[in-house]
């Protein structure tokens, strides 16, 4: 559990630890520069999903389990251990980011959020997000924000709508990778196998 704690800290850190803007929307600024300013989660339809993330940092691997749940309120974000010790939890409320728990202060809620929405929210969405120099470019199962044409985060999908069935998300400016698997939910595997 410590070496995940060793891992996470300078991860986020990494992602940067920055406050949020002034503006109307919270923003994020990115690694790798530019900023994303969260959008409303009324963008896309609600979701409640686990999922697995295999983070890989500067070499060294680790497994943490994410809890999403996005409605018309907003979105909850809560990482865990494999054996469910909570690391983090952030919200987001359409107004503001908070955080109830954080390995570091200096981490900003907004930009976890921000990484979220980057990942799933529709094109369009993450489109008005972005300030420039900052684009999107998508196509079939791939998505990349460009900073004048350099890729600064890319994102390769399984499966055809958020949540996903599979993401892989990779930062190269801070040499991070994380393959993220979309867990069935116990009653599908329960119902599957009354059904057998």
């Amino acid at each position: 559990m410590k070496r995940l704690h060793i891992l996470l800290f300078p991860l986020l850190l990494a992602l940067g630890a920055c406050g949020e803007g002034d503006g109307e929307a919270p923003c994020a600024p990115l690694i790798g520069g530019g900023s994303y300013c969260l959008q409303p989660t009324t963008a896309l339809a609600p979701f409640d999903v686990q999922q697995k993330v295999e983070a890989t940092f500067r070499g060294r691997r680790e497994t943490m389990i994410a809890e999403i749940e996005s409605d018309a309120e907003g979105m909850r974000f809560v990482g865990l251990t494999p054996f469910g010790q909570k690391l983090l939890q952030v919200a987001y409320d359409n107004r503001a980011a908070s955080a109830a728990t954080l390995p570091d202060r200096r981490i900003s809620p907004a930009l976890l959020i921000a990484l979220l929405q980057i990942a799933l929210w529709p094109a369009d969405a993450v489109r008005a997000g972005l300030e420039e120099p900052l684009t999107l470019d998508e196509n079939a199962g791939r998505r990349r924000i460009l900073n004048r044409g350099e890729a600064t985060i890319s994102i390769d999908y399984r499966g055809a709508q958020p949540p996903y069935r599979g993401l892989r998300i990779a930062v190269p400016a801070a040499d991070l990778e994380l393959e993220i698997e979309t867990l069935e939910a116990l009653d599908t595997i329960a119902a599957d196998g009354k059904e057998s």
